[in-house]
């Protein structure tokens, strides 16, 4: 049996290029394996998210217990922006407080 390794092949589908060898086998051994360094990348970026999401879940799970307790305050995320047409004066640029 031909395992090709390298097919090249014209507009017309015609064969160019071959490059193959001869194999004589249970077909399952003769597939595609890959290294654990190909996919090294990949799982460290899955190992990574993972890490991140469970770390985020634990915060938000510490924070809800903390404002169920009453030890922190729940925010408020009101738009602190100044109007349009208000005009930007020192006042407002060292003054954080006032609106």
């Amino acid at each position: 049996m031909k395992i090709y390794t390298k097919i090249i092949l014209d507009k017309n589908n015609k064969i160019l290029e071959e490059e193959f060898f001869e194999y004589s086998g249970p077909l399952t051994l003769a597939g595609i394996h890959y290294t654990y360094g190909a996919n090294k990348n990949a799982k460290l970026m899955e190992k990574q998210a993972k890490k991140e999401r469970r770390l985020a879940e634990k915060r938000a799970k510490k924070q809800a217990k903390a404002q169920e307790k009453g030890l922190v305050e729940k925010v408020n995320k009101e738009d602190q922006s100044l109007p349009l047409d208000t005009v930007i004066t020192l006042d407002h640029l060292t003054n954080p407080d006032k609106k």
